[in-house]
């Protein structure tokens, strides 16, 4: 009876593991996954992040434009005597509101920067009271709104408003104005996805109704 011929050297070569150009194979193979799978958490975190932002900025905008209604709303005659609006253009409106409830108005000022909505507050003075422009205390409401050369924030409807008719025309006769609407485009990040956000909104002066 033969016995099959036993090969040590076969066996020797066959236990010697991974040639060097294996190894290094397998190393760049195992970088190349490791790099990968880094750039993709980086941009999912990127996006989260982004993502997280512009559900903020939506959350914030929402607050301001109730802030704004509000006072719009409540606009009435100045603690001085003068009518509840001062001024009204397509991108500024100047009114009196008691935005803090105290009992006396302040004068309220919104107007649209280069992408930005301000707001502007003078706080009556003096015995009597008198409204010193050069006391405004200016804030930022929204970043990042989208303008150009024909950029209007504002727009204004008479008592025969039915929403439907177009605006009034410029330059406003101010005793005739009875409803402010205002509108723009906003984003946290312009040079991204998604497109930015319309905002819009109508209101009507209380104050004014039966005038």
């Amino acid at each position: 009876m033969k016995y099959p011929k036993f090969n040590l050297g076969a066996l020797v070569r066959s236990r010697r593991g991974f040639s060097l150009f294996e190894v290094i194979l397998t190393m760049a193979i195992a970088t190349s996954i490791i790099f990968v799978i880094a750039a993709f958490r980086s941009n999912l975190d990127q996006m989260q992040n982004f993502t997280s932002q512009k559900l903020q900025s939506r959350q914030d905008i929402d607050q301001t434009i109730q802030i704004m209604t509000t006072e719009i709303r409540s606009a009435g005659p100045s603690s001085a005597g003068a009518y509840p609006i001062e001024a009204a253009t397509s991108t500024s409106f100047t009114f009196y509101s008691d935005i803090d409830k105290n009992g006396v108005f302040d004068r309220v000022r919104y107007w649209l920067g280069t992408s930005t909505i301000q707001k502007g507050v003078v706080r009556p003075s003096g015995n009597p009271l008198t409204y010193t422009t050069s006391t405004e205390i200016v804030t930022t409401l929204v970043n990042n709104v989208v303008t150009n050369s024909s950029a209007t924030l504002f727009s204004y409807y008479d008592s025969n408003y039915t929403g439907s008719q177009t605006p009034m025309s410029f330059p406003i006769i101010i005793s005739q104005v009875r409803l402010v609407q205002f509108s723009f485009s906003a984003d946290i990040n312009t040079s991204s996805t998604p497109l930015p956000e319309f905002f819009s909104q109508t209101v009507d002066i209380r104050n004014l109704r039966s005038n």
